[in-house]
């Protein structure tokens, strides 16, 4: 059945048009990140500028569908080809993103990639073949929008993506930050509900608008966890570790039991010295890197100046610490295995139970903080 030009039109494109205002003031201030070169950050800006071309073209097709100018047809008929693929791929680039920010690396994408990229090949298939089979749609001789029989398809590689997205953030729940988890969720939400009402009220356009409400929560998500977060290596910051660990020590009826790391890069002033301070902040951001692998998703660590990083953990027994620390150890060799230096690196750590009864706060990061140098100096005895 064609769209009637009807009250909703005015409100799709006035939707459209704020929707794409947003889109370019959150990829504006994305430009003016410190760790633009974070991939996750790149794979952010290319879901903007993807969702604001989707947008773009809705405002043109609203605008010219039912006209007769000289172009309305070729737009009408290529255009929609174009839109079908690129709301698949906005979809199926949050998936990439959540899998890279779940496992920080792309050895899983990679893996499945041959199987999680068919959904989106079909989808782009079946787009690029509408303007002359009408699989999605077609465009009358009044050069208006007509749904075509296999519409379903694209709408199920869609909800595919999503739906996945959904399933990997729960299953891999334990390897991100607790808080993190409801917000992830909550992105896939506002979209699958427009989406479900778009596609049985046609005509309705707010696929667009409901996945750029969904980018601008988790912009400013983003953007409140920067201000707790070490820039470099996106760690949490001292501010951050004086508050929490002020509210755990107020705890003391706690049934809970929780232990404390203080962690120091060996010689890290003669990496700095020797080799400059680029290679001491790469050793920076490695070594953090080794903490976001290695710790659980429900540990707190910060970087508390220079080369010192502080981990509060809730624990059975000190020896859930010690896993830990064999865990950092091990991807520490890896690093070092690898060879990006012309030198090893190594950490001391000091650490132990934190009883809120018998130590305050300063009291307990004063006590991991003389065992730490108790390791460093047992180093300097063995060479010795």
């Amino acid at each position: 059945m064609p769209l009637k030009v009807g009250e909703m039109m005015p409100v799709s494109l006035q939707l459209s048009i704020y929707s794409v205002f947003i889109l370019l003031l959150i990829f504006v201030n994305l430009k003016r990140e410190y760790h633009l070169l974070d991939f996750k950050v790149k794979l952010f800006r290319y879901m903007i500028l993807s969702l604001m071309i989707y947008i773009l073209m809705d405002v043109l097709f609203i605008s010219i569908d039912g006209t007769s100018y000289f172009f309305t047809r070729s737009v009408l008929l290529y255009g929609n080809a174009l839109q079908y693929a690129v709301l698949c791929l906005i979809v199926f680039l949050w998936y990439f993103y959540n899998d890279y920010y779940i496992f920080k690396d792309l050895v899983h994408f990679r893996k499945w990639l041959p199987l999680t990229i068919l959904p989106l090949i079909v989808n782009f298939i079946f787009s690029l073949l509408s303007p002359w089979f009408g699989y999605f749609y077609t465009i009358n001789a009044q050069n208006v929008y007509i749904r075509g029989d296999l519409f379903y398809i694209s709408a199920v590689t869609t909800y595919m993506y999503a739906s996945l997205t959904a399933l990997l953030i729960h299953f891999n729940r334990n390897k991100i930050r607790k808080a993190d988890y409801a917000p992830l969720m909550f992105f896939i939400i506002p979209p699958a509900l427009a989406g479900m009402f778009q596609t049985l009220n046609f005509g309705v356009l707010l696929i667009g608008p409901s996945i750029t409400f969904s980018f601008l929560v988790a912009f400013i998500y983003i953007q409140s966890k920067n201000m707790e977060l070490d820039f470099m290596t996106g760690l949490y910051t001292r501010k951050e570790l004086e508050y929490y660990s002020d509210m755990l020590s107020k705890r003391k009826s706690s049934r809970k039991l929780y232990g404390g790391m203080m962690i120091d890069i060996d010689n890290f002033k003669g990496i700095n010295d020797v080799f400059g301070h680029d290679i001491g902040d790469k050793v920076l951001m490695e070594v953090s890197d080794a903490f976001l692998k290695s710790f659980r998703n429900t540990d707190f660590v910060a970087r508390i100046g220079g080369d010192e990083f502080v981990a509060i953990c809730e624990v059975q027994s000190i020896h859930d610490l010690e896993i830990i620390i064999d865990r950092i150890r091990g991807h520490v060799k890896q690093i070092n295995e690898q060879k990006q230096f012309d030198f090893s690196i190594n950490l001391s750590i000091g650490y132990d139970l934190w009883d809120f009864n018998q130590m305050s706060k300063e009291e307990f990061m004063i006590h991991i903080d003389k065992k730490m140098y108790l390791e460093k100096d047992g180093k300097k005895v063995k060479r010795g």
